[in-house]
């Protein structure tokens, strides 16, 4: 080897030959860029990399360039914000699950990777609602749509209850009691429905914290974040799905017309195609007994049935089989060794799933509103909604001081109490305002949503129990007369008073924390900082 080749070598490796096998995978490298679409870079710079590489890009023309470019932001457009940001949730608080679980054991990995499927396959069912109208909750669409949801959460029943005896069994209930929130999709409350779940699972939770809480720092990590997935969801699902999905009704299809659509595509978003309907039940036990009932004379069924039989005498045996001595166990031993056979029994009824046994399927006809004052003491306020008022113009009574006031089963109007009445009673509304003067005794409001009620006098006493996202307006009046609130099974609930002319909003506390002192319950404000 001459003295000019030894140069190029460094410790055995010819630096020519090396650098031609770098220039052939650049090259590479390049052409390769041209079909990867999704490496984040613009058109313009792939093309840019390959003119460099090969000369390709050079006649590459601006017209296509700009054609690219707007099919893209059509696609980009084409996803609703709906969509997006419910899989955003998904990344940024499935996934973090499910590898802290999977860092635990792999049981508790497992339950989380189905958790998290289960989130992806409603990922599917919101896609499909935002291109569909609202179908009829007994549409068997509708049910084909909820099923690959429904499977997973029983996949996560199954997991648990096949593992009761692992060190892990309080993680496995966690995540099988919150699984069932994914049911929010058939409620027309969801937002109040998730901290339900939250509190279930939460029940478990707090066995794990007190379990791991000195041990291992992952656990702890483990709750929160399992936790954690409630609140974004109930954030989103206010945002966005606030009374139930938003079914798209004005430009959508009948979800039937969709979900074939999606089917011939390889399913919504480009994902798997929702399963088919199941196959219908087998046939039932006693179906070919039913036949031969039915083709006889005698009535199928009932009393009549048995009193036929009862008249016929003697003649009631006829109908039975002859057996032959040949098949006389007594009288044949051999026939005594055999297996008995085995009698088939009638398969149980399936347990309903989650999201499927809470639909309302008879929907219920709306009510006549009424208003009307009884025995001249009690006001009676049902089934307004708005429609029912004209010009959206508030319901105005002008109560007495021995008169109350029932409000029931309203939606979308205003009720406005003239004077001094003794007490308000508000049930079962949604989207309902009522402005009050001055009551003797106070007002409560049970199982309402979406609320609001603002006091220009003087009131003693508000109890809210079993609502949602409530607005309360006190004036300086009742304030000053120490007004007392009281809360049971409230989410979302302000109290505005006024500071310098203007209203300040004040959160009534949701979570709380209960210790055992002196052999006494204390309970405590849970104060969220940061």
């Amino acid at each position: 080897m001459s003295s000019e080749e030894n140069q190029f070598n460094v410790q055995g490796y010819n630096i020519v030959t090396m650098l031609k096998r770098l220039e052939a995978a650049t090259s590479r490298l390049e052409d390769i860029s041209i079909f990867q679409s999704e490496n984040g870079r613009s058109d313009g710079q792939s093309i840019r990399s390959v003119g460099q590489g090969q000369g390709i890009g050079a006649g590459q023309s601006q017209q296509d360039k700009e054609a690219k470019a707007v099919e893209a932001n059509q696609q980009n457009e084409a996803v609703p914000k709906s969509v997006t940001e419910f899989k955003n949730f998904i990344e940024k608080s499935l996934i973090p699950l499910v590898k802290s679980s999977q860092a635990i054991d792999g049981l508790v990995g497992e339950a989380a990777e189905i958790f998290e499927q289960a989130f992806q396959a409603q990922l599917q069912f919101l896609s499909i609602v935002a291109k569909s109208k609202k179908p009829e909750m007994s549409d068997p669409a509708f049910m084909e749509v909820l099923k690959p949801i429904n499977e997973k959460i029983e996949q996560i029943n199954k997991l648990k209850d096949a593992n009761r005896e692992s060190q892990f069994y309080n993680h496995l209930n966690t995540i099988s009691e919150g699984a069932p929130v994914l049911g929010w999709v058939v409620g027309d409350t969801p937002v109040s429905l998730i901290p339900e779940f939250k509190d279930s699972s939460q029940f478990w939770s707090n066995r794990v914290m007190k379990e791991y809480k000195d041990k291992d720092q992952r656990h702890v990590t483990w709750v929160s974040q399992f936790l954690h997935i409630f609140e974004a969801l109930k954030a989103y699902v206010k945002e966005f799905h606030t009374t139930g999905p938003s079914w798209n009704n004005a430009n959508g299809q009948p979800l039937s017309e969709v979900l074939a659509g999606s089917k011939s595509v390889g399913g919504p978003s480009g994902g798997s195609a929702p399963p088919p309907p199941p196959p219908p039940p087998p046939a039932a036990i006693f179906d070919s007994d039913s036949a031969q009932s039915t083709s006889s004379s005698v009535p199928a069924g009932g009393m009549n049935a048995v009193f036929a039989d009862l008249n016929k005498g003697e003649n009631i045996t006829s109908g039975l089989k002859k057996v032959d001595k040949s098949e006389m166990t007594h009288k044949n031993p051999s026939l005594r060794q055999a297996a008995p056979p085995v009698s088939k029994k009638p398969t149980p009824p399936k347990k309903p799933s989650s999201l499927s046994s809470s639909l309302n399927l008879a929907e219920p006809k709306k009510k006549p509103a009424k208003m009307e004052l009884v025995d001249g003491t009690k006001w009676i306020i049902e089934n307004f909604t708005e429609a029912d008022v004209p010009s959206h113009q508030p319901l105005v009574i002008d109560a007495e001081m021995q008169q109350s006031v029932f409000i029931g089963n309203c939606s979308g109007i205003t009720v406005q109490v003239k004077g001094k009445a003794n007490a308000i009673s508000i049930s079962e509304t949604r989207n309902t305002g009522v402005v009050v003067d001055s009551l003797i005794s106070g007002i409560d409001f049970i199982k309402s949503f979406k609320f609001g009620l603002q006091v220009t006098g003087t009131v003693a006493m508000i109890s809210v129990d079993k609502s949602d996202e409530g607005s309360i307006y006190l004036s300086q009046q009742s304030i000053d007369a120490d007004v007392q609130i009281y809360t049971s099974c409230a989410t979302s609930l302000n109290v505005n008073v006024l500071k310098n002319d203007d209203f300040e909003e004040l959160a009534i506390p949701e979570q709380f924390k209960h210790s055992i002192r002196n052999g006494k319950l204390i309970s405590e404000v849970v104060e969220h900082a940061g």
